[in-house]
């Protein structure tokens, strides 16, 4: 396909526009949500951790809550009480359970929901 040289103009003004406005739209929406996706893997972390800590099969429900509130307070996550439960059923290793969800305001009326959900269980040995 042959074009002449003169024909060739490249991207228009309005192209430019839009293209302008989309890369904005999407530095802006990662800049909203990598801290929301930063403080969900420092919640993994956390749980991950509770697996090295001796004693865990073991521990209350009060001493897991107590190890798991710390590792958020060092990692400076901020979850509300409703948001974890350690629990602990007859016979059986102490469970967490970790479900929450952010609410990231975009645009006029317009807002994105990211939920989470974490589930650990004390290894038995």
């Amino acid at each position: 396909m042959t074009v002449a040289k003169n024909r060739q103009k490249g991207l228009s003004t309005l192209g430019w526009l839009v293209a302008i406005m989309v890369g904005g739209f999407m530095i802006m929406l990662a800049l909203r949500v990598a801290p929301i996706y930063l403080d969900d893997y420092a919640i993994k972390k956390v749980l991950t951790s509770l697996d090295a800590r001796p004693g865990i099969e073991e521990a209350d429900v009060d001493q897991v809550r107590e190890w798991l509130n710390k590792g958020l307070l060092t990692n400076r996550v901020q979850l509300a009480r409703e948001e974890s439960s350690v629990l602990r059923d007859k016979g059986q290793s102490v469970a967490v359970e970790i479900n929450y969800e952010r609410r990231v305001h975009l645009i006029h009326n317009a807002d994105l929901v990211l939920t989470f959900e974490h589930n650990w269980n004390a290894k038995t040995q």
